[in-house]
């Protein structure tokens, strides 16, 4: 996905890969601020880039690990959420996409972006009555895999424009002070990915973020949080997009 993110954008490698490696540095800075993370160290870029390579352009630090885990959660109808708690978080849209891997079957295959993300979150934000999300979402989890992932999810989730991510990226539109926050608790590549359990960890935090009880990490104010998961790769995925708020 990196490299043709990279030829299709005419994006200089050594600059891409260095936009990646602000990626992975945004998470752990986030994730050192999470009690339970299992990676609670702050890495710099120059780390990063001169880590061990695991796949050209993708480093050490561009890959998530896989980390033991579990998560659960308490669901009711909306109107009667109060009777439980004072402070219940809403859900507000929930969307999956599924491919079956047809794409490869086409030569123009183009695997600089995930087409089942696009879709979702389209059908996520006409669900949740967002007609502009780069204004109206306060926060998000994704699931980055790697770091390419995220970036190209930027752009799935239809917030930065095609291309454009690299640009919001140096500019912290997604830093834990940005416009809009992504992975607060560090995502997959500092917090962990328990794998069945991922899913569930994200809209835990956006639950968490939302009743203001996120510690170090909470983000200002925040209304409308986001999830993203994926399972399996850009030609033969699912995709599931969350969407709560107060």
């Amino acid at each position: 996905m990196a490299n043709a993110y990279f030829a299709k954008y005419k994006l200089d490698p050594k600059e891409g890969k260095e936009i990646l490696a602000m990626i992975s540095a945004k998470s752990h800075r986030n994730g050192f601020k999470n009690p339970k993370a299992h990676l609670r160290k702050e890495v710099s870029v120059e780390q990063i880039m001169n880590a061990p390579m695991i796949a050209w352009p993708l480093g050490l630090f561009d890959c998530c690990g896989v980390s033991d885990g579990a998560s659960a959660a308490i669901v009711c109808r909306a109107d009667m959420a109060k009777n439980y708690r004072l402070d219940p978080v809403k859900i507000k849209s929930m969307q999956i996409s599924i491919s079956s891997g047809e794409e490869l079957m086409y030569n123009k295959w183009d695997s600089s972006y995930v087409m089942t993300a696009e879709k979702c979150a389209a059908k996520a934000y006409e669900e949740a009555g967002i007609k502009n999300p780069r204004e109206e979402i306060s926060m998000m989890e994704v699931h980055d895999c790697f770091s390419i992932t995220e970036l190209a999810t930027y752009e799935n989730l239809h917030i930065s424009d095609k291309g454009k991510a690299g640009d919001d990226i140096k500019d912290g539109f997604y830093e834990l002070e940005g416009k809009i926050p992504c992975q607060p608790d560090g995502g997959l590549k500092c917090f962990g990915h328990p794998i069945g359990a991922s899913g569930l960890r994200m809209m835990y935090e956006m639950y968490k973020q939302l009743q203001g009880k996120a510690g170090e990490r909470q983000i200002k104010d925040p209304k409308i949080g986001l999830t993203h998961n994926m399972g399996g790769f850009p030609a033969m995925n699912i995709i599931s997009i969350s969407i709560v708020g107060l």
